[in-house]
């Protein structure tokens, strides 16, 4: 995750935005030097390097270094649903308590409530995030106003209604073409919701649609035991087989969930080079089944990302809690302590999220994008420091994220994100207006 910092280049007098003085990457006191967008140079600490002109410099003293955390599946602007709907099954929680409310969220709703959700995830070390919902123009304006990286999936559901695919047709391409004006850290997938919520046709021209455009495709599959029976009784075969028949099984696809998986789609998945997108906090909430088959899929060779889910199920967005989850599903599933370590659990938000959603980033290094966090090792979490890996997915979390920076920007510094009063207020207020219109 992160390569040998004596190896690097020595750092010279390039024109440089950033400076992080003493940090500790892999045991070792470096020096960080950020340039634009991206990690300048990574050098052994000296206490007499001289700042560079027009340098904003860290103090990174009893700071540990790491690549920013990638979040591979949620729906940030529900972060104000967060205890709106809980204790429910799946189905009702969806039918009776979240459908209700988002019928009536505006563009100007989804973007004052996404950039709330974005501040959640700058403090607790999140720099990506890949999403679906609804109103995609709000979500994408809220992560190029809040400095994150995002791919992000417009919301496609027919109910299986005809009438209904030209206008969600027409809604993906015209989201398709804007996505260029929230800038190069935004970027578009098609969503199509799930298979039991968009119908055979439209879901055959979104395979077409995601080749002709080479736009990734992120979907729900296999959340629930009941989905799988409906689509065996329906389609006569399991769901991730029906992906297949319909032609959006391929490294495209990033399937969200997949808790219901039998040996045969897990090959499919492995042969097909698929992202599964593991939420185990939310599928637990929900009781949405038995642990997800990790070590099986890794062992085929499936690429496995971590996501939180939304706050509406999960309830939080601090993506290390669900590291911690992820590992200890993995042990309490096979009997085994050792089946995910908590250096495996990092490379699922760093590494794996790097490789499935195409960013450069994901590890320290000179060239990479400048995607980085600083963990404070004095938090009483950290201590006494005996492993960092397990200091963080265990114990401290991103509560102990004392600084977030994102394509060389400090979006996170001594405690402080931009305008999060201002955006916590609104949201409040848009909030109660909300439940009043119900």
């Amino acid at each position: 995750m992160i390569s040998d910092p004596t190896s690097r280049a020595a750092i010279g007098d390039a024109a440089t935005t950033l400076i992080v003085n003493a940090v500790q990457v892999d045991g070792a006191l470096c020096d960080i030097l950020v340039a634009g967008e991206r990690i300048a140079a990574i050098a052994p600490h000296d206490p007499g390097r001289p700042l560079p002109e027009g340098a904003h410099a860290i103090d990174g003293r009893r700071r540990a270094a790491l690549p920013g955390l990638m979040n591979g599946h949620t729906h940030t602007a529900m972060v104000m649903m967060r205890g709106w709907a809980d204790d429910m099954p799946l189905m009702p929680w969806l039918e009776e308590r979240i459908w209700p409310i988002e019928r009536h969220l505006s563009r100007e709703d989804v973007y004052c409530f996404a950039r709330l959700g974005c501040i959640e995830m700058i403090r607790t070390g999140t720099t990506f995030f890949s999403d679906m919902y609804w109103h995609w123009h709000g979500t994408a304006a809220a992560a190029r106003d809040s400095g994150l990286r995002a791919l992000l999936a417009g919301a496609i559901f027919d109910l299986g209604q005809p009438e209904r695919v030209p206008e969600q047709q027409e809604q993906a391409l015209a989201e398709a073409d804007a996505v260029s004006r929230y800038g190069p850290r935004v970027r578009y997938a098609l969503g199509p919701h799930a298979i039991y919520t968009v119908g055979e046709p439209l879901l055959r021209w979104i395979a077409e649609t995601a080749a002709a455009r080479d736009l990734p495709i992120h979907t729900h599959i296999s959340e629930t035991a009941h989905e799988v029976a409906e689509c065996v009784r329906e389609h006569g075969v399991r769901p991730v087989a029906y992906l297949e028949r319909v032609g959006l099984l391929g490294p495209r696809l990033l399937a969200a969930h997949a808790v219901h998986l039998d040996d045969a789609e897990i090959a499919l998945l492995a042969r097909a080079g698929a992202t599964v997108l593991h939420n185990p906090v939310s599928n637990l909430k929900l009781s949405s089944g038995g642990p997800m088959r990790y070590t099986a899929l890794r062992d085929a060779g499936v690429n496995v990302v971590v996501g939180t889910d939304g706050a509406a199920s999960n309830n939080s967005l601090d993506l290390s809690d669900d590291l911690k989850f992820a590992a200890l599903l993995a042990k309490h599933a096979t009997g085994d302590p050792t089946a995910m370590t908590a250096d495996e659990a990092l490379g699922l938000v760093t590494t794996n999220g790097a490789r499935a959603f195409g960013v450069d980033a994901g590890e320290l290094a000179p060239g990479k994008l400048a995607d980085f966090i600083l963990v404070d090792l004095d938090h009483p979490l950290m201590f006494p420091g005996h492993d960092l890996a397990a200091d963080l997915v265990y114990s401290a979390a991103g509560r102990a994220v004392v600084t977030t920076v994102c394509n060389g920007r400090v979006l996170l510094e001594d405690g402080i994100v931009a305008d999060e009063a201002a955006i916590r207020a609104e949201a409040r207020e848009r909030w109660a207006r909300l439940v009043a219109s119900l």
